[in-house]
């Protein structure tokens, strides 16, 4: 099976979305070829050729007429189609700034950008027919440039396109009051519709967002991230004090439900030896204000981003796996449909799973109807939370072996891989007739 990814990430198992790629295929009999649209360079075991186009990449296109695209990598791959003139990491101040700025006019232009460049080039299309692929997976982006990329491969190849969304780009359940916000909304709104005529099928995490994307007509099916069931630590013992554990991102209100959690945890604490603690890590920035509130040295402790290695490692050493989500309302709408790649995670981290988010998260839904972790869903009940976890300290343990039975019954690698793998040679099937490979 030949299988080509559409992505705007790198594909690195050390980020997030590199290590849901990595998650879901690692078990394939297949041959794999990636086209991604940001800085940076692969780690990972599964896919060895690359076709990379940046947005630095396009604006010399516009400014200097230079050709879009960097092939790399596979024995095949001719070394004179490399550009070694681009590095490895590119303009890494240019986009720190966008993030820093984080203002719709900046994406619009990049868009605008991206429409007005020749990306279209004999270079990418060689590259994707030299490949020949059997199906492409293309993940759906709030990205007008990423629909339209995948749009063209689609016309280049004729292959059968499968898609992954995770997120709300579609609904008017938002809370904004940027005029620029909500024109590129109703414009990305058309070029979702316009899209979703490409695909073939489409995968969503939560059944919220597939009963809403039903009136797209597109056969859809619930995929999340799967767990070696193995591998899991088995623990007994509690620490004291006792760790809570957050890791991942601060971004969409986040940190304020974290400040939230701090100050229970401290008024818990008071003047006297910890009885709770809280440990951070995170690859974001923060600000001095987040630095102020989330890490004071004795209740709540802020480390840097960490590898998956040393992750699960700091989660056996752990009692709680922390996941939050913010309470404002922009961020709960913004955030209503996602779930997050790091409930699993924390899932299978062997802890117990505390989640504290509004009532109306999926993810939070999710976890509530499998009773797998310590739901919060009001922010005024954090306090009593905690203090209950501390009057019986035992229920770690219990919703610790709850969090490994939902892994078990729900989130089995090998059975993910396996109804992934027969999902994609159905749709290989369907399209062209030929069946590629026997099950795994």
């Amino acid at each position: 099976m030949k299988i080509l990814i559409i992505s705007a990430e790198v594909w690195r198992d050390d980020t997030n979305g590199g290590n849901v790629l990595s998650n879901l295929f690692s078990g394939f009999d297949a041959e794999f070829v990636q086209i991604y649209c940001n800085p940076g360079t692969p780690k990972n075991n599964i896919c060895k050729k690359y076709f990379q186009m940046t947005d630095s990449m396009i604006i010399n296109n516009l400014l200097k007429r230079r050709r879009i695209g960097r092939a790399f990598g596979g024995q095949s791959l001719d070394k004179k189609n490399i550009d070694s003139s681009i590095p490895k990491q590119e303009n890494k101040k240019f986009y720190n700034f966008f993030r820093k700025y984080n203002l719709e006019v900046f994406y619009l232009i990049k868009e605008l950008m991206w429409k007005l460049a020749s990306w279209k080039n004999d270079y990418l299309e060689s590259f994707i027919t030299e490949f020949a692929p059997d199906v492409i997976f293309a993940p759906c982006y709030g990205s007008h440039a990423m629909l339209s990329i995948t749009r063209y491969i689609s016309t280049v190849t004729g292959k059968p396109i499968v898609s992954y969304i995770s997120d709300d780009h579609y609904s008017l359940k938002q809370f904004r009051l940027s005029i620029l916000f909500w024109c590129n909304r109703f414009f990305l709104r058309r070029n979702l519709r316009h899209t979703f005529n490409y695909y073939n099928f489409v995968y969503t995490m939560t059944q919220e967002q597939l009963e809403e994307f039903k009136r797209f007509k597109v056969p859809m099916k619930i995929l999340r991230k799967g767990v070696c069931i193995d591998s899991i630590p088995i623990k007994h013992k509690i620490n004291t004090p006792i760790k809570i554990v957050y890791a991942g991102g601060i971004y969409c209100g986040r940190w304020k439900t974290l400040q939230m959690l701090v100050d229970s945890i401290k008024q818990i604490n008071g003047c006297d030896e910890p009885k709770i603690i809280l440990d951070i890590y995170t690859g974001n920035n923060l600000t001095s204000k987040q630095k102020k509130v989330l890490n004071d040295g004795r209740n709540s402790f802020v480390h840097g981003v960490v590898s998956q290695t040393d992750l699960k490692q700091i989660y056996t050493n752990s009692d709680v796996a922390l996941h939050v989500e913010s309470f404002d309302l922009k961020y709960r709408l913004l955030t209503r449909l996602s779930f997050s790649t790091k409930i699993i995670d924390c899932l299978s981290s062997g802890c117990a799973v505390m989640a504290i988010a509004w009532i109306n998260h999926s993810g939070l839904i999710y976890l509530k109807q499998k009773d797998a972790a310590i739901i919060i869903d009001d922010k005024d009940l954090i306090w009593s939370s905690l203090n209950q976890l501390l009057d019986n300290t035992e229920l770690i343990n219990i919703y610790a072996d709850k969090a490994y039975n939902c892994c078990k019954t729900n989130h089995n690698i090998k059975v993910v891989q396996r109804e992934l793998y027969e999902d994609f040679n159905r749709i290989i099937f369907d399209k062209t007739g030929l069946l590629k490979q026997k099950s795994i």
